[in-house]
């Protein structure tokens, strides 16, 4: 597998203020056989920190798909077959050395992940090994276009494609902090199936990249990250030259090891689902983004003209923040007199909180109040409402 690599706290992590991890491991790893590049000719290639856990983060690449979209591998962001919490995840672009404070870092708010991948598959990658993550600003890199099918002639094999990461330079390799690329060529399906040992039709959903003797690959820790071809070289203008993004990094045997290509996850299988997505489809974000709402269950309360009252609800969901949005509405006909906003840390257990609200005089009773939840990864729940009587002045 091509599983994102474990490292210590980097500059990165002190940059964006991550909790340093519980236990050094390797970081910064690199590309097996690569050679020295830099972000200014890899402008869309992302750094993806994901924080597992107090004492477990891991990294990945990825790419600029929209200003504010990154592309990397759905196994990247699973955890046991569930979408980790956008929270867990922080990246840069444009930062060539991660030992330098560079570039410009993000955090992520939103995970989509390919809806036709294996997640029982986990960490293992394959097919449809695709997740976009929107993130919380605008980037200044540029964005790459994904391959389509229609343009399978700049991928095919014998094609020199190239990829990028900070990858390891081989199985238990050393480390490096510095941007690494190297060229690989594409393989047919049918010898992908052969020397990898899947069934054509896999093959057929992925993109194999390497040469027989190997020595040359991508590795752990470059999970997601993108593979290239060049469009545009059959004219005699070079103006016409282009970048695609043919796949991201997925999995594979030992890195470099000979008659062992290394596995992409092919763009042209998921090119239209992430158009949709850049496009902003709620329909396929909405399928895209796994998880439950949160649940809310708000409870009755009386309510004194002229003073404050505490509205209670219990909040259960994934562990994280929720946005809660409370209105207090007329029962008949649903005019609203007051919307409240606030916000909550909540888990599977269930979470009890309230909000203090300042009673009109003029109050008759006539209302409900109701309450919902939006998750980190917008999974909003439907409105839950409770009655609100007048009580006596005591």
């Amino acid at each position: 597998m091509r599983r994102a690599v474990f490292i210590a706290l980097t500059a990165l992590a002190a940059a964006l203020a991550l909790p340093a991890a519980g236990t050094a491991g390797e970081r910064g790893t690199r590309i097996v056989g690569g050679a020295p590049t830099t972000t200014a000719q890899w402008p869309w290639i992302a750094f993806l920190e994901i924080q597992y856990s107090a004492d477990s983060r891991w990294s990945c690449g990825g790419s600029v798909i929209a200003p504010r979209l990154v592309l990397t591998a759905a196994h990247c962001v699973l955890e046991q077959g569930a979408t980790i919490r956008p929270g867990m995840v922080a990246g840069v672009v444009g930062r060539t050395d991660l030992a330098t404070a560079e570039g410009t870092p993000f955090r992520v708010t939103r995970i989509a992940v390919h809806p036709a991948y294996d997640r029982t598959r986990d960490f293992d990658g394959g097919p449809y090994d695709a997740a976009v993550l929107e993130v919380d600003r605008d980037l200044p890199a540029p964005a790459i276009s994904l391959a389509t099918a229609a343009e399978a002639a700049y991928y095919a094999p014998g094609v020199v494609a190239r990829v990028a990461g900070w990858g390891l330079t081989a199985q238990g390799g050393k480390a490096s902090d510095v941007l690494l690329q190297v060229d690989l060529p594409i393989v047919s399906d049918a010898d992908c199936a052969r020397l990898d040992e899947i069934p054509e039709s896999e093959a057929a959903k992925m993109l194999c990249a390497g040469r027989a003797e190997g020595g040359i690959d991508s590795c752990q820790g470059d999970s997601g990250g993108p593979l290239i071809v060049l469009a545009g070289a059959e004219t005699p203008d070079p103006a016409d030259d282009r970048w695609l993004l043919a796949g991201a990094v997925s999995w594979g045997y030992e890195c470099g090891a000979p008659n062992r290509p290394g596995l992409y996850a092919r763009a042209a299988t998921y090119a239209v689902w992430a158009a949709a997505l850049v496009a902003g489809d709620p329909v396929v974000w909405g399928r895209a983004t796994d998880g439950r709402p949160p649940k809310v269950r708000p409870r009755a309360a009386s309510a004194v003209p002229g003073a404050r009252v505490e509205l209670r609800y219990r909040v259960s969901g994934e562990t994280g923040r929720t946005r809660e949005t409370i209105t207090i509405r007329r029962r008949v006909g649903g005019t609203v007199l007051r919307t409240l906003v606030t916000k909550l840390a909540v888990n599977p257990a269930g979470t009890d909180a309230g909000v203090r609200w300042k009673v009109p005089a003029t109050f008759d009773g006539g209302y409900v109040w109701c309450v919902s939840s939006r998750d980190e990864a917008r999974n909003e729940s439907k409105p839950a409402c409770a009655r609100l009587t007048v009580a006596a002045a005591g």
